[in-house]
């Protein structure tokens, strides 16, 4: 994980990754822009796996934080000029959480 994520995310100065064991892993990254950058580029996953990432406060732990929400953005192709409407978007909204069982 820890050469493919770094090849993938190309960090600016550098980032050390930790195992924390739980299938938890700290990533720490030695510039602000670098953190940045991944966040803007979530979501990521690593052998078809979710990765959650959470930004830490200090004094944290972090195998406590309750890793429970992923925010997506989903697009909805195909949807002919006029038809999308709020009901439209209220009837898939409601879908995708049937599917996701949100």
């Amino acid at each position: 994980m820890r050469s493919t994520m770094t090849n993938l995310w190309h960090p600016v100065i550098g980032i050390q990754i930790s195992d924390l064991g739980e299938k938890r892993f700290m990533f720490k990254f030695f510039h602000r822009m670098g953190l940045e950058r991944v966040i803007k580029g979530s979501p990521w996953t690593f052998n078809n796996h979710l990765l959650m990432l959470y930004l830490l406060n200090e004094g944290e732990d972090p195998l406590r934080v309750p890793l429970i929400l992923v925010v997506f953005l989903v697009q909805i192709h195909g949807v002919p000029q006029g038809f999308f409407t709020e009901a439209l978007a209220h009837q898939l909204g409601g879908f995708l959480e049937t599917f996701f069982g949100v």
